[in-house]
């Protein structure tokens, strides 16, 4: 007796709601992500490569700084007056210049190995609290005149200052410094100016765009000796903002250090 065995054909179909193509085909061969970057959804994960302004001379100060171009502010409202141990302490030079690392790991950083930083999400808020084991070096008494110490800063710096960039009278009249001498640099004379309202990388950027003139290679760090550089007045609606300033500044030495070290 023959039996007959018919093959039917399997159809499976393939289950796609969770596998949609996230990705793009820009050609034949290469085919791009779709969707927001990591620091994008996640502003902690951001690389950030500052260097913290001289003028900044404390921790709080250097974090305002740090913060302020991703959202975030530091919370000094909390109760736990023992962040503000934290925030009147000196800033370490290694800590000015924080490179190649995302903004929770600069935050780690300037904590150091006494404090850890505590994030809200809600309100883009930082602050800070010492790791355990360190309670014992801080008083309640410390703690008080170093939350005292840092309210009364704040006060100073939210009084109303001059137009920024305004030149002081005698610069009014001059209009000009120089000659440059030999072995002057540029952010000595930028010290020496009297523009309120400015950071020092700021001034640094003012001078460079207002005397071309003065600098070979079209760098900063290259002041020629024997230039007069002209004072004209500042605008505050081109000038750059302290953190646009440092990335420039930042740049122009990392090119002269390249030029200087390279044959």
């Amino acid at each position: 007796m023959l039996t007959m065995i018919f093959a039917l054909p399997l159809t499976v179909q393939a289950d796609t709601t969770d596998t949609e193509d996230s990705r793009i085909l820009e050609s034949r061969y290469l085919s791009v992500p779709m969707g927001p970057e990591s620091a994008q959804t996640d502003l902690l994960k951001s690389i950030v490569d500052i260097r913290v302004p001289e003028q900044i001379t404390t921790v709080g100060g250097s974090l305002d700084y740090l913060l302020k171009p991703y959202g975030f502010q530091l919370d000094d409202s909390h109760e736990a007056d023992e962040q503000y141990l934290l925030l009147v302490l000196t800033l370490p030079e290694p800590h000015r210049n924080l490179g190649s690392m995302t903004l929770m790991d600069a935050l780690t950083t300037l904590g150091g190995k006494s404090f850890r930083p505590l994030i809200n999400p809600v309100k883009r808020s930082v602050r800070y609290q010492l790791r355990e084991g360190f309670g014992q070096f801080a008083t309640a008494e410390e703690m008080e005149i170093a939350k005292q110490q840092w309210l009364d800063q704040k006060e100073i710096n939210s009084l109303p200052s001059k137009e920024p960039g305004a030149l002081s009278a005698a610069q009014q009249d001059r209009q000009s410094y120089g000659p440059v001498q030999r072995g002057d640099i540029l952010s000595r004379i930028a010290s020496q100016l009297d523009l309120p309202g400015m950071t020092i990388d700021q001034v640094l950027v003012y001078l460079f765009h207002a005397n071309p003139h003065a600098f070979a290679n079209d760098n900063m760090n290259h002041l020629l000796a024997g230039a007069m550089l002209k004072l004209p007045p500042v605008n505050p609606e081109t000038l750059p903002t302290a953190f646009e300033a440092s990335q420039l500044v930042d740049e122009h030495y990392r090119l002269w250090i390249q030029r200087e070290v390279t044959p």
